[in-house]
């Protein structure tokens, strides 16, 4: 009996629901979620074989599902949504040979669809999806197909299907079983005697490696332990007892064989300073023997590069190389994209003029992928795939081209100009409730104390403004066909315009509150002359109605209605139409006429010209006007307009994940703000002429 811990993707067979088992008070449903009826299956490099589940206590974990595993649509795992309900914890059990459960059905108005069709019986199939742990194969003496009886395996997940998993076509090429989410299985062989085993050494070690040199091929294998030849066959005569207590002693040598491996490996790859190199060979379960001439291989090619990692006595390996070598790849490509507004590093040098290709190609190397005699396109789509340890991280291909068009989106959305700067409070919220924003009114005024010492108890008057933050955001994806192309242009175009559109919807917004969008906190419009903020009258620029502007400012009043708060304007805000009178109107110092003479306290107004008052926002549905001018006080005088962001999320946000919708990678381009007038005290309003 031979033994051997193979990497094998988790399988599906089909299902059913138990007949009239819908329980209407506890939305639950009953399946049998295996009967451990032998299958046929197909596999690229076994070949045909039967497949036989053990349903017997000791043979199913049950401890998944009994702990509440998925309900999926169509083992579809890739997003929240597709979980349509759960296993009703503890309901899993083996019962006369077969595996039962209860289904927990989803209440949820999204899944009502598909819940509906199984209770009434149209989704009538159901899928397991399981994981072998361990496996007795049998190869047939007379060229049948060979026999695997599955005596250790973990169901983990149930599914709901149009159609179930026919065994016989899960035929996968080779990459697709290296990418799909392998686990370690134990596979012992149970028809090989021990006198075929012991009779010639030479030829069984033979034998083995070369067995050991084809599982490595197909991706596999993660150890091959063959026992010693006294110890690798149970004697005639075991009883069931001893032949499990032989197959778990031999299991824990696979282990602590498993652990040297790694260790060894790990140990040679940091002597050669190689660190990297070491994780996709343990992960895909390279012997040492072999990661010993692929090290070797991949120094001598590193050599031929220029580069060697041991050259300098120096260089210490540590924890953050990945990191600090994705910053300088960063580097390297930011001062391609932009020279004059990304500095190149120093170690950004090295990757100077590299395509994108190119940086693809080296980050899979260094991950251990040999890319020699893949295609562009290969190259591409490996890259995009590539990940530290499942996780993306930023030394990663992916993460690298997620922080490039982040901080070109930043880049862009901080230079795009927002004239209404000077207006705003910026301000943050916890959360995306509702906030209000108080107006304190004025202290109480002094009351003289009477003759006994009493001093009387004032109050302080308030009004509120209330808001809520809201999301804004759209999804950039960088694709294997930017990377094949080396399109720098097209895979920063549209973090930049994302990151200006980001800008641009700050401004409508704040400009909104300006052109009147909303009520304030009394029901009525931010311009209204019960605030005594609006000219009756519209007329141009000159010095008679900015005056009067300046008189309504200096007039308004506390919230008490009588405290006078001698507001000054500070600002003159207009429309494009209307900058270049604004600007004769300020710097005018001679006049034909005395009385046409501009104060020096009218030409230190500060003028803001903002093209959404021309046009409106429409988008919004706000018309804009190209003769109405306002006026505004300072800011820190009186509060104008809060521009609120999402604590934590200061202007634009961005978040990475493997693309679903595209054929590379998404990144999420996301904006929590709000904005909102908060007192009407501080502008005024002429519609012009």
């Amino acid at each position: 009996m031979t033994q051997k811990t193979v990497n094998i993707p988790p399988q599906h067979r089909g299902a059913e629901f138990r007949a009239g088992s819908f329980d209407e008070a506890t939305n639950t449903i009953g399946v049998v979620f295996t009967t451990g009826a032998t299958v046929r299956r197909h596999s690229w490099w076994d070949g045909e074989y039967d497949e036989e589940l053990v349903v017997e206590p000791g043979a199913v974990r049950l401890d998944r599902l009994n702990a509440g595993a998925p309900f999926l649509n169509s083992h579809s795992g890739y997003d929240l949504d597709d979980v349509i309900g759960s296993v009703v914890p503890g309901s899993a059990r083996i019962e006369g040979g077969v595996g039962v459960a209860r289904i927990q059905l989803s209440a949820t108005a999204g899944d009502a669809e598909n819940v509906q069709k199984i209770r009434d019986g149209v989704i009538r199939n159901v899928s397991v999806g399981y994981q072998m742990h361990k496996v007795e194969k049998t190869e047939a003496d007379d060229g049948s197909v060979a026999h695997w009886r599955v005596i250790d395996w973990e169901p983990f997940e149930i599914s709901a299907v149009a159609i179930p998993a026919d065994p016989g076509a899960q035929i996968r090429s080779a990459d697709e079983q290296q990418r799909a989410a392998a686990k370690p299985c134990i596979v012992i062989r149970a028809d090989v005697a021990p006198a075929a085993q012991t009779a010639n050494p030479k030829e069984t070690a033979m034998t083995n490696r070369t067995n050991a040199a084809a599982d490595d091929a197909r991706g596999e294998t993660v150890t091959t332990t063959t026992d010693a030849p006294q110890t690798r066959a149970a004697p005639a005569g075991m009883s069931p007892e001893e032949v499990a207590a032989h197959a778990t002693r031999a299991a824990d040598d696979a282990v602590r064989g498993e652990r040297q491996r790694i260790a060894e490996i790990r140990a040679l790859a940091v002597k050669l300073g190689l660190p990297e190199f070491a994780d996709e060979h343990i992960r895909l379960g390279t012997s040492m023997a072999d990661f010993r001439i692929a090290i070797l291989e991949q120094v001598a090619e590193n050599h031929e590069r220029g580069f060697n990692p041991t050259s300098h006595a120096r260089v210490e390996v540590t924890a953050d190389e990945g990191e600090k070598r994705g910053a300088a790849i960063e580097s390297a490509l930011l001062h391609r994209i932009d020279p004059a507004g990304f500095e190149l590093t120093a170690a950004g040098r090295d990757f100077r003029g590299y395509s994108l290709l190119e940086i693809g190609r080296e980050s899979l190397e260094r991950s251990g992928v040999r890319t020699r005699g893949m295609s562009k396109l290969e190259v591409a789509q490996r890259s995009l795939e590539t990940r530290s340890g499942g996780l993306m991280s930023t030394s990663d291909f992916p993460g690298i081209l997620a922080n490039v068009a982040n901080k070109t989106l930043r880049a862009a959305y901080d230079a795009a100009p927002q004239t209404f700067r000077p207006l705003v409070r910026e301000t943050t919220v916890s959360d995306f409730k509702q906030v209000s924003r108080v107006q304190l009114g004025d202290a109480p005024s002094f009351e003289k104390v009477n003759e006994h010492g009493e001093f009387t108890r004032g109050s302080i008057g308030e009004g509120v403004e209330k808001y809520a933050v809201e999301t804004f955001g759209r999804v950039v994806g960088i694709t294997r066909k930017v990377i094949v192309d080396d399109d720098l242009e097209a895979f920063t175009r549209l973090p930049r315009a994302f990151g200006v559109q980001a800008a641009n919807l700050e401004s409508d917004l704040v400009w909104a509150q300006i052109l009147g969008a909303g009520l304030m906190g009394d029901g009525k419009a931010l311009f209204h002359a019960d605030h005594g903020n609006l000219a009756g009258t519209g007329a141009a620029i000159t010095v008679d109605s900015i005056g009067l502007g300046r008189l309504a400012m200096a007039k308004q009043t506390g919230i008490d209605g009588s405290t006078l708060l001698n507001i000054d304007p500070h600002y003159l805000i207009v429309p494009k139409a209307l900058q270049t009178k604004a600007e004769q109107f300020i710097g005018q110092i001679y006049a034909a006429k005395s009385a046409d003479a501009v104060p020096e306290s009218l030409r230190s107004l500060s003028i803001i010209s903002e093209p959404r008052l021309d046009a409106g926002i429409q988008k919004l549905g706000i018309a804009g006007s190209a003769t109405a001018w306002f006026l505004a006080a300072n800011v820190n005088q009186i509060d104008l307009v809060e521009l609120a962001y999402l604590e934590g999320q200061r202007g634009v946000y961005t978040e990475t994940r493997m693309g679903f919708d595209v054929d590379g990678v998404e990144v999420k381009v996301r904006l929590d703000v709000a904005a909102k007038a908060i007192d009407w005290r501080g502008f005024y309003r002429n519609a012009g002429a």
